[in-house]
């Protein structure tokens, strides 16, 4: 209970900081590419899933651009229903996308479904050991389990510096990423 507690009133706060960071950078997402790291980067012919920034969230666009680029394939989160893991469908930039819950844009359901080996992660904080904290509804962290469950996947968060804090709380089903990339550097989280 106390946990969920901190994590309601981290949420706040992290979403004023976000807020705040991209109103002053609404472009910060195009830094994304020169910071990610070279250990996590896509091999050829791979599946990344990205997702598409909704709100003040940081963009993933530009870096998903440049990953398409250098022969990466991609796909895009769908939810499947609450309590579920989210789903992954193929997706090139133009195709059609359907605006679903929360006002995400996913790819419809004739779209092949995708096995990621890296996942693009938004959030709303973390801190350097690769914790984060989400929008409490836990698809991210149900979704990078059950993907872990079938080998491995490496699941880098994206977000404005501004929304590292010092500790994330966390309880026993949160998944940690293995980085986070901002507008300004990259962090390797730690088991």
């Amino acid at each position: 209970m106390l946990t969920r507690w901190r994590k309601t009133r981290l949420r706040k706060r992290a979403a004023a900081a976000r807020a705040e960071a991209f109103r002053r950078a609404p472009e910060a997402g195009a830094m994304l590419a020169k910071n990610f790291p070279d250990q996590a980067w896509p091999p050829l012919r791979s599946m990344v899933a990205g997702y598409r920034a909704v709100r003040d969230e940081i963009d993933p666009a530009p870096l998903m651009e440049t990953f398409m680029l250098e022969q990466a394939r991609l796909c895009l989160p769908c939810t499947g229903g609450e309590g579920q893991p989210l789903v992954f469908r193929s997706w090139t930039p133009g195709d059609d996308l359907l605006k679903r819950s929360f006002g995400v844009e996913e790819p419809g359901a004739g779209a092949p479904e995708a096995r990621p080996a890296l996942v693009l992660v938004p959030l709303l904080a973390f801190d350097e050991q690769g914790r984060r904290i989400g929008y409490g509804e836990g698809y991210y962290d149900r979704t990078l389990e059950a993907l872990r469950a079938h080998g491995p996947v490496t699941a880098v968060g994206l977000a404005y510096e501004a929304q590292k804090v010092s500790k994330v709380p966390t309880g026993r089903h949160d998944q940690r990423l293995d980085w986070i990339v901002t507008e300004k550097r990259a962090y390797r989280g730690r088991a």
